[in-house]
């Protein structure tokens, strides 16, 4: 199974009036570029996912329709708790049991979870450090679901300027 994973475009930061809960934070009109940015490099990459999954809260959501949108893809994205910013990597590898006959899953969550998931992932606990900036995005190749730790290939990490770049390359 290759993933994709896919860190929400820029949101309204923390303690802006309006927005006491973190997880009802919307992107801000730069996260909005941001999303469609790199919605583009991902299509421009041919990157078809077969099912596209976003963590509940709202900016993570508003990244995904951009994706869904861009890579045209025929069903919305859904729904998982375990892309939470708070869930633990373990959790969110189990959570991929009923997508296991999947080939290509992209999944949009927050940091520190997707570092922390990369590094699980890959290397295993404490075994690498990385961050994903803000509309960032990673492809990691897997085996089995769950995935052992460890057992993961990154295959690449780019950030959203990137993406940017590819997006508007002809």
């Amino acid at each position: 199974m290759r993933l994709y994973l896919i860190r929400h475009a820029e949101a309204v930061p923390r303690g802006t009036p309006g927005y006491a809960q973190d997880s009802r934070r919307p992107l801000t009109e730069q996260g909005h570029e941001q999303a469609r940015d790199i919605s583009l490099g991902l299509k421009r990459l041919q990157i078809v996912p077969d099912v596209l999954l976003t963590s509940p809260y709202v900016r993570a959501m508003q990244t995904a329709n951009y994706l869904a949108q861009a890579l045209q893809l025929s069903a919305p994205p859904r729904e998982l708790s375990q892309l939470r910013a708070e869930a633990e990597p373990a959790e969110t590898s189990t959570a991929l049991a009923p997508y296991a006959q999947q080939e290509h899953v992209m999944l949009v969550g927050h940091e520190p979870h997707l570092s922390a998931w990369i590094a699980e992932l890959t290397a295993g606990s404490g075994g690498m450090r990385c961050q994903m900036k803000k509309a960032g995005a990673a492809c990691i190749d897997i085996e089995r679901v769950p995935p052992p730790s460890g057992s993961g290939t990154l295959r690449w990490l780019l950030s959203p300027k990137q993406l940017a770049l590819i997006a508007k390359s002809s």
